[in-house]
């Protein structure tokens, strides 16, 4: 395989994109499941009966053809740059699922939301940079090491669809949303794993290359019924928000712990990325307390969606 060297500046122009993307993607598919749910006033899971209808939706696979682009784009990043640069750029995906909800309910941003995605972008414009000037050269590949994280991941993910399914009512959706983030975090790592697995390997021949290659396919599915369930369940904005904070988080713990990227990370550069990733996280608070559809008085279903539907 030929290597590609790192072009960090690129790499993060394309998750920048690849983040509005999945933004776009999150609105359109919401608003297909809450359509063909009409409201989940009970906020239970999807059926598979109901997710075979909603995913026939064109609004549901035009969403999907955005999350592939997005998916698409960062896989290419992660060719050029380390996964704890290129997942956390993911975080700006929040702010824009925030700006098209207001697009599209007509309300203007207060000004709190406008600081808190200004605060937003600009605490994960520092991270990254931050990052970028201690990225390591390359990852430091160990394939018991990335079996290992994976098992925990899948655990820690587990629990939370137990949650998901049983926990309070109010709080399903960001379960949902949160065990989603889990295995997308570490879609992006074991993603990672892969490209320099294959850089160093001859991968055609490799069974360790193709179980990790089982572990994508399994966790992609997981992640899109943990996701559709999590739109099932609550407002999309908090599924994105959910998801843009916890999957950066995993994302880069796998790449430091598992595949090595922290080895030029000193104590000063370690402070500043837990305060402006404390920073970001704050902004996705805000927005999450002041998202468009927060004002709006709850209906007794408690989804913040009315009664009426359109017929589909």
């Amino acid at each position: 395989m030929v290597a590609v060297t790192q072009n960090l500046p690129l790499a993060i122009s394309l998750v920048v994109v690849g983040s509005f993307c999945f933004a776009l993607s999150a609105h359109l598919q919401h608003r297909a499941v809450d359509n063909h749910l009409e409201g989940n006033a009970h906020k239970s899971r999807m059926r598979w009966a109901q997710l075979l209808s909603t995913i026939r939706s064109p609004r549901w696979i035009l969403g999907l053809l955005f999350m592939g682009t997005s998916f698409a784009l960062q896989t290419v990043a992660l060719t050029m740059a380390p996964v704890s640069l290129v997942q956390p750029v993911g975080l700006l995906a929040f702010p824009w699922s925030v700006i098209l909800a207001a697009r599209t309910s007509g309300q203007h941003l207060p000004k709190r939301v406008l600081f808190a995605v200004a605060g937003t972008v600009g605490a994960t414009l520092a991270f990254t940079i931050v990052t970028a000037l201690h990225a390591a050269p390359e990852s430091d590949l160990v394939v018991s090491r990335v079996v290992l994280g994976a098992l925990v991941v899948y655990g820690v993910a587990i629990t939370f669809a137990t949650l998901g399914t049983r926990g309070p009512y109010r709080w399903r959706c960001l379960f949902w949303g949160s065990g989603g983030a889990l295995f997308y975090g570490l879609e992006a790592s074991l993603m990672k794993a892969l490209i320099e697995f294959a850089k160093a390997h001859d991968w055609v021949h490799s069974v360790e290359f193709w179980g990790i290659v089982v572990a994508l396919g399994i966790g992609a599915l997981a992640a899109g019924w943990f996701i559709q369930q999590g739109y099932a369940t609550g407002p999309a904005e908090v599924v994105v928000g959910s998801m843009t904070v916890t999957s950066p988080v995993v994302a880069v713990a796998f790449g430091i712990a598992v595949l090595g990227e922290g080895v030029n990370i000193t104590s000063n550069a370690a402070l500043w990325m837990a305060l402006l990733g404390l920073l970001a996280v704050a902004g996705v608070a805000v927005l999450a307390r002041y998202h468009p559809d927060g004002g709006r008085t709850a209906p007794p279903d408690g989804l913040g969606v009315g009664r009426t539907r359109a017929v589909r």
